[in-house]
């Protein structure tokens, strides 16, 4: 990870951003699931923001959900959701998170009144260091002494997998110029960092548009395991045609970075000055806290409401994943960081 830019999550925001386009899922589904191609209209493709699933539902770190015509059919459509699985360590039960994504779309159609229900296929992308075949819920119950009894009972689906981290250069080579193979190419070599740099031209060939070339530059910063010294000098080093236009991405994304990192650095202290104002100054307001450490009224107010209920656990969860969810502690952070919430909590 470059040492002066914190990229929150590049897998499932670099994931997300490229199925949301059309032409990339298109090439996708034309590369990967010919059969599947052959029996959709791909020209009616649409996007479906507007679906929700229920909070404890969106398992995956990255959804996109598409609905899509069949071919040669005017009202008969079937949705599809690019479902993208990126763990340290595959999830033996991703059968049963799918099945529940499955069935609340499912559901979400018997709820519209007079609505035909529509296939739903699961398609999960899969770019994780350790190979891996998920197991459907029927081969995960295989080895249970009533198998053969209660088997025709379990509601068992297969999958359609793909995992890109075992695709070879070679065959991501023979891939037609476009978004799509540059998008592939850096997600199937993100662990094999020496060959995103070994084939950073050909990566960045398919990126037509500064958007695009943001999106791959910002992806391969988040993962890479080298440092913007090193990145900035590998693409000098490097002679192609669209080299000046993305070193002024890079430079703009690296100055953007350094500004948010100070910003990031700013506010941090004010969370921890918040801490020491009231252990301090028990008795200031709302309004007196809010101008000392420089904070808005509302996050003040959480902040005491959270506090005031004496529960160290629960301070330390609001602090860690809402107050400074993007902002990275280290372990002089983490320390001072528990003295605090002792120190409030007893106070």
């Amino acid at each position: 990870m470059p040492q002066n830019l914190n990229i929150h999550q590049p897998d499932d925001r670099f994931f997300k951003s490229a199925m949301s386009d059309p032409e990339v899922v298109k090439a996708y589904l034309e590369y990967f699931y010919p059969k599947i191609a052959a029996i959709a209209d791909l020209a009616s493709l649409k996007l479906q923001n507007g679906v929700s699933l229920r909070p404890n539902l969106k398992r995956f770190e990255a959804d996109v959900i598409y609905r899509c015509r069949f071919q040669g059919e005017a009202d008969d459509h079937f949705y599809f959701c690019l479902l993208f699985e990126h763990k340290s360590k595959p999830d033996k039960y991703v059968a049963v998170q799918v099945g529940l994504y499955i069935m609340e779309l499912l559901s979400s159609m018997v709820k519209k009144q007079g609505r035909e229900l529509e296939p739903v296929l699961p398609l999960i992308f899969y770019n994780g260091k350790e190979k891996w075949m998920p197991q459907t819920l029927g081969e995960l119950f295989q080895g249970h002494p009533h198998y053969a009894v209660v088997e025709p009972y379990i509601p068992d689906f297969r999958f359609l997998f793909q995992d890109v981290t075992r695709l070879s250069p070679a065959a991501l080579l023979q891939l037609d110029l476009s978004y799509f193979r540059s998008v592939l190419m850096s997600m199937a070599f993100r662990h094999r960092q020496h060959l995103i740099f070994k084939y950073l031209q050909l990566i960045f060939e398919g990126t037509d548009g500064k958007e695009k070339i943001i999106a791959v530059t910002t992806y391969i910063l988040g993962v890479a395991e080298r440092s913007e010294a090193e990145f900035l000098k590998q693409i000098k080093d490097t002679t192609f045609t669209i080299k000046p236009e993305v070193m002024s991405t890079l430079e703009q994304i690296l100055e953007r970075g350094r500004r948010e990192g100070l910003d990031k650095g700013i506010y941090k202290k004010s969370i921890f000055n918040l801490f020491k104002t009231v252990i301090r100054f028990p008795t200031l307001s709302l309004e007196e806290l809010s101008d000392f450490t420089e904070l808005d009224l509302e996050t003040v107010q959480t902040f005491l409401s959270v506090q005031s209920q004496g529960d160290a656990g629960a301070l330390r969860k609001y602090v860690l994943e809402d107050l400074l969810a993007d902002i990275p502690l280290n372990n002089e952070d983490e320390e001072k960081l528990d003295r605090l919430i002792e120190q409030l909590v007893v106070a």
